[in-house]
């Protein structure tokens, strides 16, 4: 239990940050796994766009950091440009 007042905002604060996290985190997973499940590279390409501006979002929002993103877009757009 906190026993200041600056404490007791700070636990407020960290719930809310970290249920907007679990948020984001959890629609990057399934946007991941739209782009890694398509049959086609038509469908995969259209996925790939939109989980590339989702992760594009969260560096922005602070979410995922720059490097991290740039990673997981490239090992995508790899896998992506791969399939037949």
């Amino acid at each position: 239990m906190p026993n200041h007042k600056s404490a007791e905002e700070r636990v407020r604060r960290n719930e809310r940050d970290n249920s907007k996290n679990r948020h984001y985190k959890s629609l990057l997973k399934t946007s991941l796994r739209a782009v890694t499940s398509a049959k086609d590279k038509k469908t995969a390409t259209e996925s790939l766009s939109a989980f590339v501006s989702l992760v594009d979002k969260m560096v922005v929002k602070g979410i995922l950091h720059r490097n991290k993103a740039a990673n997981t877009k490239s090992k995508i757009a790899k896998k992506v440009q791969a399939m037949a």
